[in-house]
């Protein structure tokens, strides 16, 4: 049953999100303005060096990565440690916050444009509620209500960016060194790849409960302006503890669709064809539509959480007194004894 809720919720919103297109657009330019101060030393670096080597025209179509490692290691003081961080991430011992100081160039900049985006993140968020709920929207609503919700979400935010860094270290970092000398002590590699599957498993679980409390506690902000600040805080946990298996659903749902859209990219395989300098335009473009489209059923995601915790199923049996009208005209309609 909270399956089919789930799914209901889910395809209610992507309904609302494909009525409301210009909430995807304004996450779509943001992304594009961030991913802008990159493009620049990105395209000078491999301009540079691609247009003296003999694999450049066919890198685009057939990238090779045995390429990319030695440019990695032969221009370190580019791209710093960056890549090495987000290996680290799943292995035994974790990535390690000292790591981030030795970070460089690129790397550097995208850290920075990362701590940007969990703002913006918090402004579009705000905009993205607010604007779900008003039946005339537009980009000035979309404005106006991420102004007005921006400090309580970037609290929000940076609380719940909190809450996952706590649980990457007690989930994942702590059982990883409290099971590394005993690991080798299993009885096959297959034991231990299993154990190391379980402990992901719970990190991912981990880390969706810290998501959707925080999307609970934002979507009943907006929902109930009715409520006083700290009651709206409440109502937003209580929602998230009502409800649990409804809004993991739709979280799961939101997941599947994802992985749907990659694996049609992996499948169209559009840069195929990029052998040629004009059939970059179209590639760009492409994959533009692909973000955009994305950013769709992530707008309906969010539009899937709010009918999870705003919109309940209509109940069987009703307990609830009827209206005095219609108690009136029920007794005169009866036959008198």
């Amino acid at each position: 049953m909270s399956a089919r809720h789930a799914a209901g919720c889910f395809a209610r919103g992507l309904a609302l999100s494909l009525s409301k297109p210009y909430l995807a657009l304004s996450l779509w330019l943001t992304q594009l303005l961030l991913a802008a101060v990159l493009i620049l030393p990105i395209s000078n670096t491999l301009h540079d060096l691609l247009d003296h080597s003999s694999t450049g025209s066919r890198m685009v179509a057939y990238p090779e990565y045995g390429w990319w490692e030695t440019f990695q290691r032969a221009h370190a003081d580019l791209l710093g440690d960056f890549p090495k961080v987000a290996t680290d991430l799943l292995t035994a011992e974790g990535a390690k916050l000292q790591q981030l100081a030795g970070v460089r160039g690129i790397g550097a900049t995208a850290v920075s444009l990362g701590m940007l985006a969990i703002v913006l993140h918090a402004f579009s968020l705000g905009g993205v509620l607010g604007a779900l709920r008003e039946p005339q929207a537009s980009l000035v609503t979309f404005g106006r209500e991420g102004m007005r919700r921006f400090p309580a979400f970037l609290i929000f935010t940076f609380a719940a960016l909190a809450g996952a860094a706590a649980v990457y270290r007690w989930v994942f970092l702590e059982t990883g060194k409290v099971l590394n000398n005993r690991l080798p002590e299993l009885d096959t590699e297959r034991t231990a790849l299993v154990v190391t599957g379980l402990r992901v498993v719970a990190l991912l679980l981990s880390l969706a409960a810290v998501k959707l409390l925080a999307d609970s506690v934002r979507t009943v902000w907006v929902a109930r302006p009715d409520l006083p600040p700290v009651s709206r805080f409440f109502t937003g946990i209580g929602g998230f503890l009502s409800r649990p298996l409804r809004l993991l659903g739709v979280l799961l749902y939101y997941a599947l669709t994802t992985a749907v859209l990659y694996l049609v990219w992996l499948l169209a395989d559009p840069p195929a064809g990029g052998e040629a300098r004009f059939a970059l335009v179209p590639l760009i473009l492409t994959q533009q539509f692909f973000v955009f489209v994305r950013l769709l059923v992530k707008v309906g995601y969010y539009a899937g959480i709010t009918e999870a915790l705003t919109r309940a199923p209509k109940p069987e049996y009703s307990y609830v007194a009827p209206a005095p009208e219609a108690a009136a005209l029920s007794a005169e309609s009866e036959p008198a004894s």
